[in-house]
């Protein structure tokens, strides 16, 4: 079963330029963590919203768990929860009050609307914090309020739109784990974020987004393989020559006073005797997303 099927979506404004989405064709497995990257404005929100009956698309389809986004929306409200990227909770009211009310809208008995509000909260660790009022507490705090609400909640599809935003690195990686427990329940997830290890550290299958249409997809493996090169030597740059490097393959300067070297691993040994002669640190690692994501959207741009 898909999670969520969109045929030749396209998204515009009348004042807008160009269209927000331009002919988006997209399935989503059950199951599965799904994460959508692009730049700002590239469209992800767009999509997000459209698939949680939020927008209207201006034509093509959208399906999501087999029910038509626009025809059927109140189906598909029933079997979907969000975390909205411009969402805040509300300042009077405590991070309890949140979850277990929200739990109650959703029609949850008060039984299980309590046993499930401590559970969420304890653990993205607002427990002790359970009855603050909210506009008493951090950013980072304010933002898992909204990741335990969506949790909480039954549902098939989760939608996480910057989920992790303004947190934390242990606050991050508490709702990392809050969604990788959410995904073994077989549940499905759409997340669109701007960080690269979240989107390497959760998803099964990533689409990377610019000026309104899919440029790239695959899994994290195989989107590795859209460089030239699998491996990259960051050597420090002081007093070294980048044509010479050129030689072993791509050279990037990075702009913090260091260079860049996307090479083969064959190269790789030659590198680091270069630096290790000219006494200058240097370190070796495989190729990232974030490369990839700079590689293919930087040569969007320029095009």
């Amino acid at each position: 079963m898909l999670a969520i099927e969109a045929e030749r979506v396209t998204k515009s404004y009348k004042a807008a330029v160009r269209p927000a989405l331009s002919n988006i064709t997209l399935k989503v497995e059950a199951g599965r963590v799904v994460t959508l990257l692009g730049r700002n404005g590239a469209g992800k929100t767009t999509f997000v919203r459209m698939c949680a009956t939020q927008l209207m698309p201006t034509s093509g389809r959208i399906s999501v768990l087999g029910y038509d986004v626009v025809r059927q929306a109140k189906e598909v409200r029933k079997l979907i929860t969000i975390v909205p990227q411009e969402g805040r909770p509300l300042r009077a009211l405590t991070p309890w009050d949140h979850v277990y009310n929200w739990l109650q809208i959703r029609g949850e008995s008060k039984a299980s609307a309590r046993e499930k509000t401590e559970q969420f909260l304890r653990k993205l660790e607002l427990w002790e914090a359970k009855d603050k009022p909210a506009m008493n507490l951090s950013g980072g705090m304010k933002q898992k309020i909204l990741v335990a609400m969506a949790m909480a909640v039954d549902a098939q599809l989760l939608f996480l739109d910057e989920p992790t935003i303004g947190l934390d690195p242990v606050s991050r990686r508490q709702v990392w784990s809050a969604i990788k427990d959410w995904k073994t329940k077989g549940r499905s997830i759409l997340l669109t974020t701007h960080y690269m290890d979240e989107a390497e550290m959760l998803s099964d299958y990533i689409v990377i987004v610019d000026n309104g249409s899919i440029i790239a997809q695959g899994t994290v493996y195989e989107l590795r393989k859209v460089l030239p090169h699998n491996t990259r030597v960051d050597i420090a740059k002081d007093g070294l020559d980048s044509d010479l490097l050129k030689s072993y393959g791509s050279v990037v300067d990075t702009g913090a006073g260091v260079l860049r070297v996307f090479a083969y691993e064959s190269s790789v040994r030659e590198l680091s005797e270069l630096a290790i002669r000219k006494n200058l640190p240097f370190t070796v690692s495989p190729v990232t997303l974030d490369d990839v994501f700079v590689f293919l959207v930087g040569k969007e741009a320029e095009e």
